[in-house]
């Protein structure tokens, strides 16, 4: 049990995280500023080298409380491409449209498909459900001008990695309430879906697998507001409307607490007749699609997301 389940390139990343940013134990003495500071920190040197594209635009976009910034990537200069809207992962807490740059780039570039990256409001300072109301927000706006920037709203697709993964479902399933069918493909790493406890989080919900009860436990208080919305569907989205979703790609981390949430999401959806794939990437840990500058099982789930939406929408 242990590191000699993990691959030699996630047991290198591990080490080199180390070297970025400081470790943080106990999240619930840390100040907010200084967690932020230090992810920020460290995933700025997975991010420095990236694949260029086309064209970057920024908008922002009017919201519920507040003007929200998203960023549009086109891989290349021809017409209205497909549409990925991506929701960063980061337990609510942490991320931007920064730290997940080299991600967006990447499966923009491997799908041939634009990308819209949303900068949602974080928790604890704007909680459970804002981030999933500007995101309905910024699909609204997209439907509207999405056109004018190079897009095509008639192929859209919603993806995200952890908390992003979890709020692609939540707004997929309020999108089809108002007009359905609107979100054609979802593409999903590592999310938590609605799971309370799981074998994978008693075998890896530790310190040496760099995730733990006592993160768990802040990540959902800094991002729930009241114990009713922990059973809210926007939130424990396995218990939602899944025949609604449309085709996913699920990826998951072998050594992830949260790896049984993507077999729950597989194994329901599948048994509804709607169609969905899962992968199980062996010997790494929650997050791992951040490390493909030295971990080739990034590059390949990474890989295999864009193939699959590429194939879905074309």
């Amino acid at each position: 049990m242990g590191r000699t389940e993990l691959d030699p390139q996630m047991i290198a990343v591990m080490e080199k995280r180390r070297t970025l940013a400081p470790a943080q134990d106990d999240l619930q003495n840390v100040p907010l500023a200084t967690i932020r500071k230090y992810y920020n920190q460290e995933r700025a040197w997975w991010n420095e080298i990236k694949p260029s594209m086309n064209h970057i635009k920024e908008f922002t976009v009017a919201g519920p409380v507040r003007d929200i910034r998203i960023r549009i990537y086109h891989p290349c200069s021809e017409g209205n491409r497909p549409t990925l809207v991506y929701l960063h992962g980061g337990g609510w807490v942490v991320g931007n449209l920064d730290t997940h740059d080299r991600v967006m780039r990447l499966l923009a570039d491997f799908a041939g498909t634009s990308v819209v990256g949303i900068d949602y409001a974080l928790s604890p300072e704007h909680k459970f459900p804002v981030a999933i109301n500007e995101t309905l927000a910024v699909i609204h706006w997209l439907e509207t001008d999405g056109a004018d920037q190079g897009l095509d709203i008639e192929r859209l697709a919603l993806g995200g990695d952890s908390a992003g993964a979890n709020m692609a479902v939540a707004v997929t399933q309020l999108c089809h309430q108002q007009k359905a069918g609107a979100i054609k493909f979802l593409l999903l790493y590592y999310g938590a879906y609605g799971l309370t406890d799981s074998a994978s989080w008693q075998k890896y919900g530790t310190a040496e697998y760099e995730f733990t009860r006592e993160e768990k436990k802040f990540y959902l208080d800094s991002y729930l507001g009241e114990e009713k919305d922990r059973a809210d569907s926007r939130f424990n989205v396995l218990s939602g409307e899944l025949h609604c979703l449309p085709q996913a790609f699920i990826g998951a981390a072998e050594c992830d607490p949260l790896r049984d949430d993507s077999i729950a999401l597989h194994n329901a959806m599948r048994k509804i007749g709607r169609p969905a794939d899962l992968k199980t990437y062996p010997g790494v840990l929650h997050s791992f699609i951040h490390y493909s500058r030295m971990l080739e099982k990034a590059t390949e789930a990474l890989q295999d997301g864009a193939n699959a939406l590429k194939t879905a929408l074309g």
